[in-house]
């Protein structure tokens, strides 16, 4: 599943037109909010506006994304580590074959981006993993209470995080229970939302 973000509507229009072209593709606009496994996102002369909602996706679905920018983009190295930005398309190589080629390579767990923003966006990614990692200290959750806030931000059930840690459901809806009422919560939503806005997600 990929989705397109673009300032333009007659430029993101276009984009998913194109991409609908690729067999085996399902491809739609990243204003309908459908989880995506990859959003391409045209970032040209506008990146700092656009980093909220791709933040928002990354942490929500873990989606990968693909910026296709300007030289402006690299003062927004921290905001594109945080939105899980895997690959880097100048705008003046943007063409078909290679946008195609970095959404196969981002579907295929690869990353690409000119060697010294790489470097640059392999410290800021770092630092916002040591950022995730000092937060969930500083509020005293275990690696088990982050697991399971993490896999219902994915939108998994109990059945499927039980299956996916190899844990009882008891011991998950224990985990919840243990973390609502530590920190005042009322559901599941508001837990992965708090844990959101921790920085711990």
């Amino acid at each position: 599943m990929v989705s397109v973000l673009a300032g333009e509507q007659l430029r993101e229009t276009g984009i998913v037109k194109l991409l609908e072209k690729l067999p085996g593709l399902s491809v739609h606009p990243f204003s309908t909010g459908t989880r995506s496994d990859v959003v391409v996102a045209d970032l040209t002369g506008r990146s700092g506006q656009t980093m909220r909602p791709l933040i928002e996706s990354h942490e929500t679905y873990g989606s990968a994304v693909v910026v296709i920018a300007d030289e402006s983009v690299e003062a927004e190295l921290t905001a594109l580590a945080a939105a899980g930005v895997t690959s880097i398309l100048h705008v003046a190589d943007a063409t078909w074959s290679n946008l195609l080629a970095a959404i196969r390579r981002t579907l295929g767990g690869e990353e690409a981006a000119p060697p010294r923003v790489r470097a640059d966006l392999d410290d800021q990614l770092r630092s916002v993993r040591v950022g995730r990692t000092a937060a969930a200290i500083r509020l005293g959750l275990s690696e088990r209470e982050i697991a399971v806030l993490r896999h219902l931000s994915e939108g998994l059930d109990t059945s499927e995080i039980t299956k996916a840690m190899k844990i009882s459901e008891r011991t998950v809806k224990y985990i919840l229970w243990g973390v609502m009422r530590r920190f005042s919560l009322r559901n599941r939503v508001h837990a992965v939302a708090f844990a959101i806005r921790a920085g711990v997600l």
